[in-house]
């Protein structure tokens, strides 16, 4: 990592009195910095998941995305190296464009590790692939399904405030269902987790049924996981058709590698973040780099490049990142000369 981390004598995650007890002591040097060189597996991944060594010394970070994303690159990867593949710049859009969801594989394998693996309400999520893909069923169900499990377990937690606890991460929720005790299920801690797993997934196919209708065959993910572009402008009268665009279905959630999260505390699964950028450099050939940026290049509306790229990038999709002068030259459109007054 790069940049100016400051030794202190207190976290940083609240203010101090300022007279000069708790000043910075001085800056991390370079090499003082979580650093990696050459590492044996033959590459570096970041998703946002921590990279700090455990007895780091130096306060730098403290909130971290659970290693899901991070898991699953570092899976795909490896794999290629063991059928001595070489990635390709397809494959890396391939990559960052998979929805293949980890904590619905670990929930997959508890399932099967359990009593309820011949149960026939489970059945079909078995058998399902793991991808969040935008026309799957079985991705709605599952995530309607962790929606309705982290309710229950939060009011196990608090009867009184559940809420304080609904937005329980998968890491956390995987963590209490793979090792349920007393404190939280009672005297029979296993039956009472599967009697939580299976009255979920029934709540969840109801909800499903309301929104979707009762045909299980017809629900998809995208049905619910949608993304709108909003301008800063819209809360304007009649501003909105004018600037906003979407919404377009969307694929994955936050803990896929395309990564498109939503607002846990709302009672949609709008997507509210993600990489509206995407880039993958070839040091080879620069000129065969390839990226993708959303919703356009212009933010001027109006404009034919205002939205030009969103299908683009809805459909995991890449323009030409081209570097070297000659090819600029010969792919140029428009050209902007800046002339001083004289």
């Amino acid at each position: 990592s790069v940049g100016l981390a400051p030794v202190r004598s207190w976290t940083g995650l609240l203010p101090v009195p300022g007279a000069g007890n708790y000043s910075w002591a001085r800056f991390l040097s370079a090499s003082e910095l979580p650093h990696s060189f050459n590492p044996a597996a033959g590459f570096v991944a970041t998703a946002n998941h921590r990279m700090i060594p455990e007895h780091y010394p130096y306060r730098v970070g403290f909130e971290w995305a659970p290693p899901y994303r991070f898991e699953r690159i570092r899976s795909v990867i490896e794999s290629a190296r063991q059928v001595r593949h070489k990635l390709t710049i397809a494959d890396l859009e391939a990559l960052q464009n998979d929805v293949v969801s980890l904590p619905a594989l670990a929930l997959q394998s508890l399932v099967r590790s359990s009593a309820l693996r011949d149960n026939p309400a489970l059945t079909e999520f078995l058998r399902w692939d793991g991808e969040l893909a935008r026309e799957s069923p079985d991705a709605a169900l599952y995530e309607v399904w962790l929606r309705q499990i982290c309710g229950a377990l939060a009011k196990r937690f608090s009867e009184k405030h559940p809420e304080r606890y609904e937005r329980l991460k998968p890491d956390a929720v995987m963590a209490l269902l793979a090792n349920p005790d007393k404190s939280l299920f009672g005297e029979d801690p296993v039956v009472a987790r599967d009697t939580l797993l299976v009255d979920a997934i029934r709540a969840a196919r109801k909800e499903l049924e309301q929104r979707q209708g009762p045909d299980p065959s017809q629900w998809s993910w995208g049905n619910l996981h949608s993304i709108r572009f909003r301008h800063p402008l819209d809360q304007q009268p009649g501003a909105s058709e004018l600037f906003d665009l979407g919404p377009l279905s969307r694929p994955g959630d936050e803990y896929t590698v395309n990564a498109a999260g939503f607002d846990e505390s709302r009672a949609s699964w709008e997507q509210v973040e993600g990489a509206s950028y995407r880039e993958i450099l070839d040091t080879s050939n620069w000129d065969q780099s390839v990226a993708i940026n959303t919703p356009g290049q212009s933010g001027q509306p109006g404009s034919r490049h205002y939205a030009d790229l969103m299908p683009l990038w809805d459909a995991g999709r890449y323009f030409p990142l081209i570097y070297s002068r000659k090819a600029v030259e010969e792919n140029t459109i428009d050209r902007l000369l800046l002339q001083p007054q004289r």
